[in-house]
Order: structure tokens, then C-alpha cells, then sequence
């Protein structure tokens, strides 16, 4: 139970840490700056709160093609879906089925090559840079979980999710 807690609170403190990069608009990582997605231009509930501006997305489009935006939503909701099932292995001590799910669902592996390549066509180059680096990292971190060590598995999973916060602070479909 008390692993479960050091996971938990490493968690929320590495979301915590990417809100207040957002919120300062830290530069530290590629895309890390929200360029005012956060703060007075937010809406709550979709309607325009008391005082707020109208919140105003900067980030560029990934240039997905229309027809392969669908497939690649699914695929981002599997890396989270991931994610979560690594923190709960970690947590439970599973290293080996956290590696697993790394590799699985994380890494690029031979055969999706191809796949990639069809999606790719006509998405922008830095875009497609940080994915095979988000994709690197996720056999890093497969590799990382096989060791065994709960804190050096929480700072791979901390890299890989950097990965996914500079993406999604950068791009949009």
C-alpha cells in the first residue's frame, strides 16, 4: 500500500509540475510553452466565465490527414490507457507486466513501420520527430521498468510523459 502512495504522490507531483510549467510558460522543454492556453482565457463548462477572454488555441495543426485523425486519437487514448496500467503495475510491483505494457503499447515496434508510414504522409517533420522520440522513450522506459527500481521507473514514465505534455502544447489535429 505504501508504494502505492509514493506512485501516486510522484504522479501528481510530475502533473503537478507540468501544470505550473504551463501556467509560467516555461521554455525549458520543446513545446512546453502553452502560449496562453492556460489562465484568464479559459472556459468553464463551455461557456465563458465572469471576466475571462475568450480562450485562443496558438498551436499548430500536426497536418493529420482528415482521414487517419480518428485513428490517431485512438492511439493517443491507448498510450494513456498505458500509462495508467504501468502506474498501477509499478505500484503493485509488477515490473515485468509494466515492461510489457511499455513495449506493447509504447515503443514502435517492427511491422507498424509501414502503418506509420501511410499516417505520416503529409504530417509535419518536428511533429513526426517527437513521436518516434515519444516512441523512443517508451522502449527506454520498457527497458528502465525491467530493472526493478521504482524511482528510476517513475523518472523514465516522467520522460516519456514529457513527450506527450510538449505534444499536445504544441500541436493540434
Amino acid at each position: 500500500m505504501k508504494k502505492y502512495w509514493i506512485v501516486a504522490a510522484m504522479i501528481g507531483m510530475t502533473m503537478g509540475a507540468a501544470g505550473a510549467s504551463a501556467q509560467d510558460n516555461t521554455t525549458d522543454h520543446p513545446g512546453m510553452q502553452m502560449r496562453g492556453m492556460m489562465g484568464s482565457g479559459m472556459h468553464v463548462g463551455g461557456m465563458k466565465s465572469a471576466g475571462m477572454q475568450a480562450m485562443v488555441d496558438e498551436r499548430e495543426s500536426a497536418g493529420i490527414p482528415e482521414q487517419m485523425k480518428a485513428r490517431q486519437k485512438a492511439k493517443m487514448r491507448i498510450h494513456l490507457e498505458a500509462v495508467r496500467d504501468i502506474i498501477n503495475a509499478i505500484a503493485a510491483g509488477d515490473f515485468d507486466q509494466a515492461s510489457k505494457t511499455a513495449t506493447e503499447h509504447l515503443t514502435m515496434r517492427k511491422g507498424k513501420d509501414k502503418q506509420m508510414k501511410q499516417m505520416c504522409k503529409g504530417v509535419k517533420a518536428d511533429f513526426k520527430t517527437l513521436g518516434k522520440s515519444f516512441h523512443a522513450s517508451g522502449a527506454h522506459l520498457a527497458e528502465v521498468l525491467k530493472q526493478g527500481d521504482t524511482k528510476k521507473s517513475l523518472m523514465a514514465l516522467s520522460n516519456t510523459m514529457n513527450y506527450c505534455i510538449s505534444c499536445h502544447a504544441s500541436y493540434r489535429q
